[in-house]
């Protein structure tokens, strides 16, 4: 099936999402690029699309290679945003470097495609950095619902080490209390 058939096949908007993510991602490998998912996407992903976002984040060591993949796939410069006018898509590299550790990435397996997408515990981590530090409510409650939906798998030496490095361990211990 040709990728445009795939984008209006999509049973959703998420899965619309990891499909254009997929299609870069198969264009940028032969460069031995790899975007991963990130922000609110990440949240959408592993929330199973409770939470919901209108852009995606990415992450893209090499941004200007992605931003080529991006304009011959028919993405417009908007601002500091790729915009797809017939695909209604937007998306954003708001870094190079993943704040997190590449080895706990969560590969998507999706029509053919694979997508690279932060893992649960750096995503958490990452969420919690802005419930402390930019006294964001909504990343907190987003935080105790991830928490809460994963207890049984995360990794919470992993988890409590890098928040005791980012200032963030009293909220997690705090959070890990009220999901129990």
């Amino acid at each position: 099936m040709e990728f445009e058939e795939r984008l209006r096949a999509a049973s959703s908007i998420l899965e619309k999402k990891l499909l254009i993510v997929g299609e870069l991602t198969r264009r940028l490998a032969p460069q031995g690029v790899r975007p991963v998912i990130v922000g609110g996407t990440a949240v959408e992903i592993y929330s199973m699309g409770a939470y919901q976002t209108y852009d995606i984040d990415l992450v893209v060591a090499q941004r200007e290679q992605a931003i080529r993949a991006l304009e011959a796939m028919g993405f417009q410069r908007a601002g500091r945003v790729w915009f797809h006018p017939q695909w209604e898509a937007v998306i954003e590299i708001p870094d190079t470097h993943l704040a997190g550790d590449m080895a706990r990435l969560n590969r998507i397996e999706i029509e053919g495609y694979q997508v690279d997408c932060i893992g649960l515990e750096d995503l958490i981590l990452d969420r919690l950095n802005a419930a402390v530090h930019w006294g964001s409510s909504e990343d907190r409650r987003w935080v105790a619902i991830l928490l809460s939906g994963y207890r049984n798998t995360l990794d919470y030496a992993y988890l409590r080490a890098r928040a005791g490095q980012e200032g963030t361990l009293p909220m997690l211990e705090e959070l890990l209390q009220e999901v129990r």
